[in-house]
């Protein structure tokens, strides 16, 4: 990915910085230079950005430290049914 930034940087003339503020859509860059990056993802071949973090997998890993003593599975259970109500995938 850090390839990727710097060709795109070095295309539009700006920062890797920049180019990851306007992959994540973060405020601080002008409409202008937003409108340049985007344009030099579509000349250099990659893909734009279709969704953005806060939206991924929305995995939850859980630890524990055995499964021999009978609590622990079921403190998972209820874990993992109320991730399943926030539509987290334990």
């Amino acid at each position: 990915m850090t390839r990727r930034l710097a060709q795109v940087a070095k295309k539009v003339g700006v920062s890797e910085a920049t180019v990851s503020r306007v992959l994540n859509d973060k405020p601080g860059v002008s409409q202008a230079t937003r409108q340049s990056v985007l344009s030099a993802l579509d000349v250099l071949g990659y893909e734009r950005p279709t969704q953005l973090r806060g939206e991924r997998a929305r995995l939850v890993g859980l630890v524990l430290p055995e499964l021999q003593n009978p609590i622990f599975p079921a403190f998972a259970e209820v874990i993992g049914g109320a991730l399943a109500q926030q539509g987290l995938t334990p």
